[in-house]
């Protein structure tokens, strides 16, 4: 726990420093470029982007209070280039901001030989709560009908993803450690 706190507080830090406030644009203007790729799935509302991987990135290489701020800002700039899917709703921004939150705080300076599992947790946590329970709750404010409306797809969808947001955030990591590039900032 308390390895936890002080990442934390090194993660804020790591906001002073120019390089990584540089890395951290970057993340955030590829967020924002990757999510206006979107697959439509089912429904109009119901797509994959890979946002997350941006969102992953900035979790693993400069912690967890980049990484929500690479989520939630990424979320609102790439609204803002691609409006096409809606009308902007806050939610989702939150959503996207707890991504990172959760990327952050399991990968940031993870040890190799428990990459794979904390991949792995991360994306269970993100997939069933947030995906899954939050982003149908505000899919169901949003357009005022009953959350099981949204559920069934939204499941499917996300399962569908699971193993794929597992490989890609993975392979994201071992880039990441075996080019040093967390050290060499």
């Amino acid at each position: 726990m308390l390895k936890t706190l002080e990442n934390f507080r090194q993660s804020a830090r790591n906001l002073t420093n120019t390089r990584h406030l540089a890395l951290a644009g970057m993340l955030l203007a590829m967020h924002a470029v990757l999510g206006v790729f979107k697959i439509p799935l089912f429904t109009p509302d119901n797509r994959i982007t890979f946002t997350f991987a941006a969102t992953a990135a900035a979790g693993i290489t400069l912690g967890p209070v980049p990484a929500m701020l690479v989520g939630g800002l990424g979320d609102i700039l790439g609204y803002l280039l691609n409006p096409g899917g809606g009308a902007y709703f806050f939610g989702f921004t939150v959503s996207a901001a707890l991504g990172g939150l959760v990327h952050g705080v399991l990968l940031y300076k993870a040890e190799p030989k428990y990459a794979f599992l904390r991949v792995v947790i991360a994306e269970l946590i993100i997939t069933l709560f947030i995906n899954i329970m939050l982003n149908t709750y505000w899919l169901s404010v949003l357009y005022a009908k009953a959350f099981a409306v949204f559920s069934a797809a939204r499941i499917i969808k996300n399962f569908a993803a699971f193993p794929i947001h597992i490989l890609i955030v993975f392979a994201l990591y071992e880039l990441i450690y075996r080019t040093n590039l967390s050290k060499k900032l």
